[in-house]
């Protein structure tokens, strides 16, 4: 039994990373996830069957071609789908291990699916589509009343913020603040960006993600995150500098990863803080 649930959650995982697949595609073109039902070839626009469209299998099967008119399939499709069964597998082993309740366990597996989504469509087009940033961001304080647990573990940072002790007003006041943090201090950054460099340094799609992962992870996890994504941001910038000489490069993927490591690992890394902070006193 202690191997079933990882094993089951990847495997759940590789079947949601196919479907972000569909949304990579479909939703920065203005295309319904939904309609059609079935995947097609983007080159030929055949549909796929069921036995080339099973995840972490077929893309190997098929030898990265369509089998209907042989196009080049990415290797981006088999990326996502290990990607997304590797998160969901891990992010069960390590809040089931801290004693997370069920439900927060679930919103956690689906912010994670937000931000594989995000970074992936950031990469390839530069943009994060209104449907991710808005629709979560409007769906935060629903979910935030619904399951107060998701912002009451004071050791991860999430608490109910003025320690307001209501079921309702507490975690919907906890969400807010932390839209509020999180859009605040990435359109600050943004406007002292383009002051200092004379260009856009953050674009408005960060500062609604930042909204989005504030509502469900609070002020202080957000907080976080935003500066850990600018360390990894400058180490990635001057990686990416010295590779193609751009000096633009999207942010929502280091944004995307600060934020898993603050989920999985933030108690962890409140810990280090605490300690850079008594250590320098």
């Amino acid at each position: 039994m202690q191997l079933f649930w990882p094993v089951a959650l990847f495997i759940l995982g590789s079947i949601f990373g196919s479907f972000l697949n569909v949304c990579i595609y479909r939703l920065p073109r203005d295309k319904s996830p939904w309609n059609p039902s079935r995947s097609y070839c983007p080159h030929c626009h055949e549909k796929i069957a069921w036995y080339d469209n099973i995840p972490l299998v077929s893309w190997f099967a098929l030898g990265a071609q369509c089998r209907h008119c042989g196009s080049y399939i990415s290797p981006r499709y088999a990326v996502v789908e290990f990607l997304t069964a590797s998160v969901f597998a891990l992010t069960y082993l390590v809040m089931s291990g801290r004693g997370e309740p069920a439900p927060v366990i679930a919103v956690y597996l689906g912010l994670m699916c937000l931000l594989i989504l995000s970074s992936f469509i950031d990469l390839e087009l530069r943009i994060i589509p209104n449907e991710i940033t808005l629709g979560g961001a409007a769906l935060a304080p629903v979910v935030s009343v619904f399951i107060p647990e998701l912002h009451a573990n004071p050791a991860l940072g999430r608490a109910f913020v003025f320690n307001h002790e209501s079921l309702f007003w507490g975690p919907l006041w906890a969400c807010l603040a932390g839209m509020a943090a999180g859009a605040l201090v990435t359109w600050l950054s943004g406007v002292a960006g383009k002051a200092l460099f004379r260009r856009e340094a953050m674009g408005f799609g960060d500062v609604k993600f930042m909204a989005l992962i504030g509502g469900f992870l609070g002020w202080l996890p957000v907080l976080i995150i935003f500066f850990l994504a600018a360390l990894l941001g400058a180490v990635g910038g001057v990686a990416h500098l010295l590779r193609t000489r751009e000096h633009h490069i999207p942010y929502g993927p280091f944004l995307s990863v600060a934020a898993a490591v603050v989920m999985l690992w933030g108690d962890k890394v409140l810990a280090l803080l605490k300690w850079a902070q008594i250590g320098g006193e």
